[in-house]
């Protein structure tokens, strides 16, 4: 959140994302490939990786960027911190997993965190419709969290994390030629612009989310393997 909040100094919010997402894509790719081949998807396995692009990435970017050229890097790590909660919330009411009191205790916990931090003084350059618009990338990243658990079910994690941020990448594009009068800003070629966006690209974007749908396709053979196995754990 840092890298994007300082880069959005130096590229408008809809041009940093495809850019971005280019970059990202241009180093998982290749790795996908190499490690499985070109792999066909049948109509079943595009539909959750869509899904995945969707809200995951495309919308999800759109508002993380423009979001954070409103308010401050500090509330938006501190709001998209919720997406443990919200995911929580959402698995228990869309995907009947076990809702606890411990899990209530945390939720209850860390709204109140957040909302101690964001209704105090206000942050350096924080307003209410960037944290607001904050609050919504992480309710898209959650729902998009609900897809890659049921893509990395049947495609390895390292072809869904690919073909969804190539996907996202090319709408992502689209969308920025319609929009965008310039694509950047003085400095953007300086190197410490240049040295942070391919940070942010290949590190937090790419690898990133690559270990994030690793770990969401671990955590759920964990939940398929505890008995009594159902199929309806699949669904």
């Amino acid at each position: 959140m840092v890298s994007i909040k300082y880069l959005t100094h130096f590229f408008p919010p809809l041009a940093l994302a495809p850019i971005r997402l280019f970059l990202a894509s241009a180093l998982l790719l290749p790795f996908a490939w190499r490690q499985h081949g070109y792999k066909k998807l049948s109509s079943r396995e595009w539909g959750p990786i869509i899904g995945v692009s969707m809200f995951c990435i495309f919308l999800h970017q759109i508002v993380l960027t423009t979001g954070l050229t409103a308010t401050s890097g500090i509330h938006g790590v501190l709001i998209l911190g919720l997406n443990p909660l919200f995911t929580t919330i959402f698995a228990s009411l869309l995907l009947k997993e076990e809702f606890t009191w411990a899990k209530g205790i945390a939720i209850l916990f860390g709204f109140s965190g957040l909302l101690l931090v964001v209704s105090g003084s206000s942050e350096g350059g924080a307003t209410l419709t960037g944290d607001g618009m904050m609050f919504i990338a992480t309710i898209t990243f959650v729902i998009g969290s609900l897809f890659v658990k049921k893509a990395t079910l049947f495609v390895p994690p390292l072809i869904v994390t690919a073909y969804s941020h190539c996907l996202a990448a090319i709408g992502l594009l689209i969308l920025g030629l319609f929009v965008n009068p310039i694509w950047n800003y003085p400095g953007a070629y300086d190197f410490w612009p240049i040295a942070v966006l391919l940070f942010s690209s290949f590190f937090s974007t790419a690898l990133g989310a690559l270990w994030w749908n690793t770990a969401i396709q671990q955590y759920s053979k964990l939940v398929l393997l505890r008995p009594p196995f159902s199929k309806m754990a699949l669904l």
